[in-house]
């Protein structure tokens, strides 16, 4: 019998008022270690005082930026300086770097009355009884606390705004791709002139020599403002060209995107010496994050065009001489968008639209119709390695010119990738308006690796184009470049351990990064003699990306990195005419997914939301058995994510012996979420325990703000299953009874802030918890699902709350236990309204 997904309808009726917590007692980090202490004050001090001097005496105005960095075990909210030194009525908090990294503007009155503070903390451990264990335990003042926390306290300087040579800019800056404009983020724009008389001296002194400085440069000078949404760092474009017009600074903010076509830009000026002053310039200048090089966008291919080997005539173990699937105008099929560079004419029956930017020379359909054909008939091709049923309609997204043609990229994108984004932003919104295409695979990689503690602007853009239309990417994690491959995976684990250590520059590449889409990593095929099946492909980039969170999300099947003799890659598509050829790369693993995730929502009445739908994926994947073993625990996250899919078949008819849930909402502010149940009754021992398996999945989109580094999310949900247990005293409390999947026995111990960043993933917007109970937990039947959240210092929940869809699977791993019938009957009687997903008339609607 199947045990299909229930969704609850009725989530409005288990929210309740939010339990504030405390927030932990204040801690003394030297406690005992008195004379440390005083030392540490000394040097906290005297940084103070070094950094301040710098500030009031540098050029620009006396107006700066310090970095404070937090001690690794003060990384924890309750544990920031925010309440006795670096107070927002003192201090103002202008963003983040690393973990932990907190940046804030300052001037040398502000750093000396900080100063002030931190002598007045008493140099001695103070301490109180402990009423429950009858001891003394230290009890700081919070200057104690506060400044026990901080690490040290910098100057934010040049060698943080700017990480390459001035030669390798001209030199990248000299090919017209990249659009010959630097990127500079900035802290704060100038407001117009006529709003600087409201500002204090200092401020517009910054804002004075900003402006003078540019204009210095001379001639041939441009600079312009980037569009960029409030809870970013503002972004400038500065490009040195050879003309005679005067320098332009225009720091407003842009009306509306130039999308001319064949508009000319004035040769880019390759004078070293210009570069080197503008550059010394931007290092120096207190409104000045950071200065990047703009990146450019390529197909992800392996070691060649297309990695790829015609098929020369019938081999064993390979397709041939097949028909393509026909499209049946009755039916209606799973839709996909392929953002790319065009879809061959040999799909043409399964093209329902066409974004048309590109001229007929400018197309190279080769790397789209390879992702279409796997889109449209990868079963046929593929039988043992695409799951789904073929069929696909597609919407050809054509946005990127063959980049083989000199000139095509600068002659559509004058301003460079910028501009790339913003076309896929209009082509999205078009593909969704005509034809109501949510998934769209996106096989493009901006060739610069994801940082771990930025999170990158290409990656927030492409979120926000993900969420303004309600639509998912499915992203290629990036391959290595062919110098940098990896050994094919060896059987051995030590061996593969080694390998890994030993790999060079393959993290997973932009905008891979993103954390409301979905990247893919890619495996070996299985049928090939020559490499071990479903194992990390040699040339598949890792993770983590960023430091909060499993990047990237899953794996599929993208080919072998060591073609075989006869078999080739082991991954089979068409060209643009139809042929039938071979392939490998991240390129190709991502519509694997993507199809899976298309026919999902094909198969679900209504329109289930992004959550929804990346959850069912997430929640369902599981790791290959090659990466399955616990000397490899550690790194296998960062190779395959949390796995690969089943089938969309698969996800969404479960045995009788297990149900899962789905709870799909919204959590809004002063308000938790808990959904009461009673454990299955078959899963109960006579003992009254309570025996089985439980996976919690959660996927949210919380709030996000790039101005604050690693720490850019700033709202955490969090979910957990709890188990009613009662205290000696006769008190009931709830007990979790889960561990995140890369952290394992956490419900067990106390964790580090660090820790559970890293491991548990807080503050990802991602979580799976999973836990087998094979002779069973506690003594009650009674459980729940609990949903809360956690703001960062000083944020504040959005008035409208946060979606987020936890999934959670309550199974028997012997496969014997009638599961799905218990839970039904008894969360009927308890009022909760649950229905099959695929016909729910409220699939992932939101009160």
């Amino acid at each position: 019998m199947a045990g299909p997904i229930q969704i609850i309808l009725n989530t409005e009726d288990f929210e309740q008022k939010r339990d504030v917590g405390g927030g932990g007692p204040r801690r003394d980090f030297f406690a005992h270690r008195d004379a440390e202490f005083r030392a540490h004050k000394r040097m906290l001090i005297t940084q103070l005082a070094t950094v301040g001097a710098i500030i009031r005496d540098q050029p620009q105005g006396p107006m700066g930026v310090i970095k404070v960095i937090l001690r690794r075990d003060a990384w924890a909210k309750s544990h920031r300086p925010f309440r006795a030194l670096f107070k927002p009525e003192r201090i103002t908090l202008v963003g983040g770097g690393d973990l932990g990294e907190l940046y804030f503007e300052a001037t040398l009155p502000v750093l000396e009355a900080i100063a002030r503070e931190i002598a007045r903390a008493e140099e001695f451990t103070r301490t109180k009884l402990d009423e429950k264990t009858g001891r003394q335990v230290p009890h700081p003042t919070s200057l104690k606390s506060e400044t026990g926390a901080v690490e040290r306290i910098e100057l934010y300087g040049p060698e943080d705004r700017r990480d390459f040579s001035v030669e390798a800019a001209v030199t990248w800056l000299s090919n017209p791709v990249t659009g010959s404009s630097y990127q500079v983020e900035l802290f704060e724009v100038p407001p117009p002139h006529e709003t600087w008389d409201a500002k204090g001296e200092a401020r517009r002194q910054l804002y004075r020599t900003f402006i003078e400085g540019l204009t210095a440069i001379g001639q041939g000078l441009s600079v312009y403002r980037l569009p960029r949404g409030e809870h970013e760092d503002p972004q400038i474009a500065v490009r040195v060209a050879q003309t005679a017009a005067p320098a332009m600074v225009q720091l407003a903010r842009p009306q509306q995107v130039d999308r001319r076509r064949g508009r000319e830009l004035a040769p880019f000026d390759a004078d070293m010496s210009r570069h080197r002053r503008l550059l010394s310039f931007l290092d120096k200048h207190p409104l000045v994050r950071r200065v990047e090089l703009p990146p450019i966008i390529t197909r992800t291919t392996v070691g060649g065009r297309l990695g790829r080997q015609e098929s020369a005539g019938p081999t064993a173990g390979r397709p041939n001489n097949v028909t393509l699937p026909t499209r049946d105008a009755r039916r209606t099929y799973p839709k996909m968008g392929i953002i790319d560079g065009g879809v061959g004419d040999a799909l043409a029956d399964w093209i329902i639209g066409r974004w048309d930017v590109l001229s007929d020379e400018h197309i190279d359909a080769d790397h789209g119709s390879f992702i279409g054909g796997l889109a449209v008939a990868g079963s046929l091709l593929n039988p043992n390695v695409c799951p789904e049923p073929d069929g696909t309609e597609i919407v050809d997204l054509a946005v990127l010119p063959d980049t083989n043609a000199n000139g095509a990229f600068p002659s559509y994108y004058p301003d460079g990738i910028e501009q790339f984004f913003q076309e896929i932003d209009y082509a999205v919104a078009d593909a969704k308006a005509q034809h109501n295409v949510r998934v769209f695979n996106m096989s493009l990689n901006v060739q610069l690796p994801a940082t771990p503690t930025r999170y990158g602007s290409f990656a927030k853009q492409l979120d926000d184009i993900a969420t303004t239309h309600n639509a998912i990417f499915f992203i290629s994690a990036g391959n290595i470049a062919p110098q940098n491959l990896r050994p094919e995976w060896p059987a051995d684990e030590t061996q593969a351990l080694v390998g890994l250590a030993n790999a060079r520059n393959d993290g997973i590449l932009m905008p891979a990064e993103s954390t409301r889409n979905v990247s893919i990593a890619a495996l070996n095929p299985p049928g090939l003699p020559n490499v071990i099946p479903f194992a990390p492909a040699r040339y598949s980039r890792r993770g983590p990306g960023l430091r909060a969170g499993v990047k990237p999300d899953l794996a599929h099947i993208g080919g072998s990195g060591s073609p075989h003799g006869r078999l080739g890659h082991g991954l089979y598509s068409i060209t643009p005419n139809g042929a039938i050829v071979d392939g490998c790369g991240t390129s190709y693993a991502s519509p694997l997914v993507a199809k899976t995730a298309a026919v999902l929502e094909h198969s679900i009445e209504g329109e289930v939301s992004r959550e929804t739908l990346t959850g069912l994926l997430l929640h369902h994947a599981r790791m290959p058995d090659v990466l399955a073993g616990k000397r490899l625990s550690a790194v296998a996250r960062d190779l395959a994510g949390f796995g690969v899919p089943p089938s969309a078949d698969e996800i969404l008819n479960g045995g009788d012996h297990q149900i899962t849930l789905v709870f799909a909402t919204r959590i809004r502010p002063d308000q938790e979420i808990s959904f009461r149940f009673a454990w299955p009754t078959s899963l109960v021992t006579p003992e009254g325990k309570c025996r089985g398996a439980a996976r919690l999945t959660l996927v949210s989109t919380p709030p996000l703000d790039t101005r604050f580094g690693s720490e850019f999310v700033r709202v955490n949900i969090d979910a957990a299953l709890q188990q009613e247990e009662v205290d000696g005293d006769g008190v009931p409390h709830w007990r979790g009874r889960l561990d995140p999947v890369y952290l394992p026995g956490a419900a067990e111990r106390r964790t580090m802030e660090a820790e559970r960043i890293e491991h548990g993933l807080k503050w990802s917007p991602v979580k799976v918890f999973s836990k087998t109970m094979p002779i069973g937990v506690g003594r009650s039947s009674n459980w729940r699902l609990f949903v809360e959240y956690l703001t960062r210092a000083g944020e504040r929940m959005p008035i409208d709350g946060v979606p987020f869809t936890a999934l959670l699977t309550i199974s028997d791993p012997r496969k014997e236990a009638p599961v799905f019938n218990d839970m039904r009957l008894s969360l009927n009687a308890l009022g909760a309204r649950i229905e099959d997903i695929r016909t729910a008339a409220r699939v992932a609607a939101r009160t």
